[in-house]
C-alpha cells in the first residue's frame, strides 16, 4: 500500500515537471529545420548499422595513448579534453577514414577560457556586465576553435544559495535573472567564437544536500521551475546545441533518468532540438542511485528518459545495441538520438568546412587582444567590500608597501580551477605586477608569511616585521585554487588554517592593510570585516589578473563588480539569499521572531553589493501607476556621481509582488545595466521588464502573471530602498 501510494506521488510529480505552460508565459523560441539538412541525416541514418548508431552517442575521455582505431572504426561520436592541435586532427583525419566518414566532436571544459584564462565564472558574474563575458566567452571559443575543438562542456548555470557547496566558482551565482543574462551571454560568446555550449548540469545540481557535491536535493517543482531553470532556459534560446544532465537525484529520481526533465520539460516543452549528454559516469552511477539494477537497466532508463550521449561510461557501449534488438529501447528512440547528434555536427559545420592547420593554431593563442579583454574582465570582476578612510587608491604618498601572502606570487591560484590549456608561465601574479607598476618610486617588500595552505606559523615573523617597516600592507590571502572546484565542499568558510592569524598579526602592528581576496565563493571574513582598512574580492582572476588587482589599487582603474552572492557572517547562516520568501514573524527586536540569539540575521555583505572609488545616487524615480498584461513596464531614475572619480555604477531593478496566490520573494531583481559616469554627470536610465516576467508557478506547473498591487526598489545592491508601487491591471 506504502509503495503504491509512493508510485502515485512520484507520477504526480513528474507530471507537475512536465506539464506545459500556460500562454501567459513566453513561448520558447522555435528552432528553424533545415529540410535538406533533415533529408541529409535521414539519408546517413539508412546506411548506419547498429553499432555505429550506438557509437554515435559515446563520449570518450581523451588521455595520452588514446586509441584512434576507435575514431577509424565509427564507434564513437565524440571525445573530451584534448588540448593538443596535431592530436585533434590525428584524431579527426581517422574519423573521417572511417566507412561513412562522419567527423567527431572535438569538446574540452574551456570553463573561463583556453590558453588565456578569464576571471572564474563566478567573477564574471560579478561584472554585472553581459557584453563584456559575451567577449571574453568569445575569445575561449576563437582559442579553442584554432587547435580544433568544437565544444566547450560550459555554461555551468546552475543556480546556487550554499558556497560551502565548491563547484559555485563554475556558476553565475544565487539570482535567476542575473545567471539567465549570464548564460545567454556566455552561449552566443562561445558561438561567436567557432565552438558550441554546454549547459550544466540539469537540473538542481547548485542546491545539493548540506553543499556537499553529488548529494541529493530536494526541490519543489514551483520552486524548480522559477529559480533553478530559467537560466538553462535562457541558454537554449540564446543557441546551445547540448544540454548536459546532473549527477544529483532530483526529489527521488537521478537527473541522467528524468524523463519529466529531460523529455518532459527540455525537449517537448522548451523545443529543444540539441541533444542532451549524460555527466562523467553518471550513467553507470544510476546504479548507485539505487534507479537501476545493472548495466542494460542503467542504459535503458537513461535513454527512454531522453538522454542521448553517454560520457566516459561503457553503459551504452556494452548494453545499448542487445536493448534494442530485444524490443526493450525502441528503434526509433536510438534513431532520434542519433539525429541529435548529426544534426548537431551539421550545424557546427563539421561536414562541410575544412579542419584548421594544427600548425597556425600557436598563433592564434594568448594575442594582445585576448589578453586586454582579460585583462578588462577582470578588473570588472573585483568588488571593493570596505575602504575606510579611502585608503584605496593608494596614495602618492606611499612609499614602502609590504605583499603578504604565499598567494601573491602564486601563478595558478591566479588562474584558478578548470584551466584548459592555461601555463603558468603566461600568468603575472600580483607581486610582480605591483612592482612592475609601481617601479623605483615605491619599495615593495614581499614576505609569504607562509605556504599556501598555510599550516604552520613559519614565516609570520618575517611578515609583522615587513609589516612594521612599510607605509601600508596588502596582504594577498584566500582560497587556493584547489579548494574551489568539483569536489571541494567545506564546512568552514573562513580563511583557510593559519592565514586569519597571519592577518591578525600584521594588522597588530596598526599600519593600514588591504586585504585582496582571492577565492571561488563567498567566505565569512567577518573579522576583516571588522578589522582590516579596505577588502577587495578578487575570486580567481585569471591569467592577467596580477596586473588588474595593480590597476585597481593603484587607482588606474576603477572597481566595478557587484557581489553575485550573498557573503555570510558565519555558516550557520547558510543557507543565506536575498530573495527569501516574507515569514509571519519577520526579524525584529521581539524574542518570538525569526533571527539567531547568537549572530545577526544580515548578511555580512548582501547580493548586488560593491563599492567604488566614488559614491553614486539616485533620484527622480518613475514608474507608472498601471500597467497591463503584453505591456513592457518601463522605470527610469536619474543617477548621479556625485564624487570626485569617474566610476561604474550597477543600476539594479527589485520588483515585489505584495500579495498574491503564494507567498513571493520580498524581492527579486528583474533588470540591471551598467554605466559608466564622469565625475559629476547625471545621466537617465531606464530599465525595462516585460510584464509576463512578473509571473511564478503554481505546484502544477502552470505560471500565472496575477493583477495586483507589486513594488519596484532601484539603487545600487538588494538592500536599495528607493521605492515607487505600480497596478498590474486585470486583462
Amino acid at each position: 500500500m506504502r509503495r503504491g501510494l509512493a508510485a502515485v506521488l512520484s507520477l504526480l510529480t513528474g507530471l507537475a515537471l512536465a506539464a506545459p505552460a500556460p500562454a501567459s508565459e513566453p513561448a520558447p523560441r522555435p528552432f528553424a529545420r533545415d529540410p535538406g539538412v533533415e533529408a541529409r541525416i535521414d539519408a546517413l541514418l539508412a546506411r548506419m548499422t547498429l553499432a555505429e548508431k550506438v557509437g554515435q552517442l559515446r563520449q570518450g575521455g581523451y588521455a595520452v595513448g588514446f586509441d584512434v582505431e576507435q575514431a577509424r572504426s565509427g564507434i564513437i561520436g565524440s571525445i573530451t579534453n584534448p588540448v593538443d592541435p596535431y592530436e585533434i586532427a590525428k584524431i579527426q583525419k581517422a574519423a573521417r577514414e572511417s566507412r561513412l566518414g562522419i567527423p567527431i566532436l572535438i569538446a574540452n571544459n574551456v570553463i573561463h577560457g583556453f590558453r588565456t584564462l578569464f576571471p572564474v565564472p563566478l567573477g564574471l558574474a560579478a561584472t554585472f556586465d553581459p557584453d563584456l563575458v559575451e567577449t571574453a566567452s568569445e575569445w575561449a571559443g576563437r582559442e579553442s576553435a584554432a587547435v580544433g575543438l568544437h565544444w566547450t562542456l560550459a555554461p555551468m548555470v546552475d543556480l546556487s544559495r550554499d558556497p560551502r557547496w565548491g563547484r559555485v566558482v563554475e556558476g553565475p551565482g544565487e539570482d535567476p535573472h542575473l545567471a539567465g543574462r549570464m548564460a545567454a551571454a556566455q552561449v552566443r560568446g562561445f558561438l561567436k567564437g567557432g565552438i558550441m555550449a554546454s549547459l550544466k548540469h540539469y537540473a538542481g545540481y547548485g542546491a545539493a544536500e548540506a553543499g556537499r557535491d553529488y548529494n541529493s536535493t530536494e526541490i519543489a517543482p514551483n520552486t524548480l521551475r522559477d529559480l533553478y531553470l530559467p537560466p538553462f532556459r535562457a541558454g537554449v534560446e540564446a543557441g546551445a546545441l547540448s544540454v548536459m544532465s546532473a549527477f544529483n537525484a532530483l526529489n527521488g529520481t537521478p537527473a541522467t533518468a528524468h524523463k519529466g526533465l529531460i523529455d518532459g520539460i527540455l525537449k517537448t516543452e522548451w523545443r529543444f532540438d540539441g541533444f542532451v549528454i549524460s555527466d562523467w559516469d553518471s550513467v553507470w552511477e544510476l546504479i548507485n542511485h539505487g534507479h537501476a539494477a545493472d548495466f542494460p537497466d542503467a542504459a535503458r532508463k537513461a535513454i527512454l528518459a531522453g538522454l542521448d550521449v553517454e560520457m566516459a561510461g561503457d553503459m551504452f557501449k556494452t548494453s545499448l545495441a542487445a536493448e534494442v534488438e530485444a524490443g526493450r529501447v525502441p528503434l526509433a528512440r536510438l534513431d532520434e538520438a542519433v539525429r541529435r547528434v548529426l544534426r548537431v555536427k551539421v550545424r557546427m559545420g563539421l561536414f562541410d568546412r575544412p579542419d584548421p592547420d594544427p600548425a597556425a593554431a600557436a598563433a592564434k593563442l594568448f594575442t594582445p587582444e585576448a589578453q586586454a579583454t582579460a585583462r578588462a574582465a577582470a578588473v570588472g570582476s573585483m568588488v571593493l567590500l570596505k575602504n575606510r578612510w579611502d585608503v584605496l587608491p593608494i596614495a602618492p604618498t606611499v612609499r614602502r608597501i609590504a605583499v603578504v601572502g604565499s598567494l601573491a606570487d602564486s601563478p595558478a591560484d591566479h588562474m584558478g580551477s578548470w584551466g584548459a590549456d592555461g601555463r603558468q608561465d603566461d600568468a603575472v601574479p600580483t607581486l610582480g605586477a605591483l612592482r612592475a607598476r609601481a617601479g623605483s618610486a615605491v619599495e615593495i617588500t614581499y614576505a609569504p608569511g607562509c605556504k599556501p595552505d598555510c599550516r604552520t606559523d613559519e614565516g609570520f615573523a618575517e611578515a609583522v616585521e615587513a609589516a612594521r617597516r612599510a607605509d601600508l600592507v596588502v596582504a594577498v590571502l584566500g582560497e587556493p585554487w584547489w579548494l574551489t572546484a568539483e569536489g571541494t565542499s567545506r564546512t568552514r568558510l573562513g580563511l583557510p588554517n593559519r592565514q586569519q592569524a597571519l592577518l591578525e598579526a600584521v594588522a597588530a602592528t596598526g599600519k593600514p592593510v588591504v586585504l585582496v581576496v582571492l577565492a571561488g565563493r563567498p567566505m565569512a571574513i567577518t573579522w576583516a570585516a571588522e578589522h582590516v582598512d579596505a577588502i577587495l574580492y578578487a575570486f580567481s582572476p585569471g591569467t592577467m589578473g596580477g596586473p588588474a588587482i595593480a590597476d585597481v589599487l593603484f587607482g588606474d582603474a576603477a572597481p566595478s563588480g557587484k557581489l553575485p552572492m550573498t557573503m555570510p557572517r558565519a555558516v550557520g547562516q547558510i543557507p543565506l539569499y536575498y530573495n527569501h520568501l516574507p515569514t509571519g514573524r519577520p526579524p525584529t527586536g521581539d524574542h518570538y521572531s525569526s533571527k539567531y540569539i547568537d549572530e545577526e540575521v544580515t548578511p555580512l555583505y548582501p547580493f548586488g553589493f560593491g563599492l567604488s572609488y566614488t559614491t553614486f545616487a539616485y533620484a527622480d524615480l518613475k514608474v507608472p501607476a498601471t500597467v497591463r498584461p503584453g505591456d513592457t513596464l518601463q522605470v527610469s531614475v536619474d543617477v548621479t556621481n556625485t564624487g570626485r572619480r569617474a566610476g561604474s555604477e550597477v543600476v539594479q531593478l527589485y520588483v515585489r509582488d505584495l500579495v498574491g496566490t503564494k507567498s513571493r520573494p520580498v524581492k527579486e531583481l528583474k533588470a540591471f545595466r551598467k554605466i559608466a559616469l564622469a565625475s559629476g554627470e547625471t545621466r537617465r536610465v531606464r530599465l525595462d521588464v516585460p510584464v509576463a516576467d512578473l509571473g511564478f508557478h503554481l505546484d502544477d506547473g502552470r505560471y500565472v502573471v496575477e493583477p495586483g498591487r507589486f513594488r519596484i526598489f532601484v539603487g545600487g545592491s538588494s538592500t536599495a530602498t528607493m521605492s515607487a508601487d505600480f497596478d498590474l491591471a486585470a486583462p
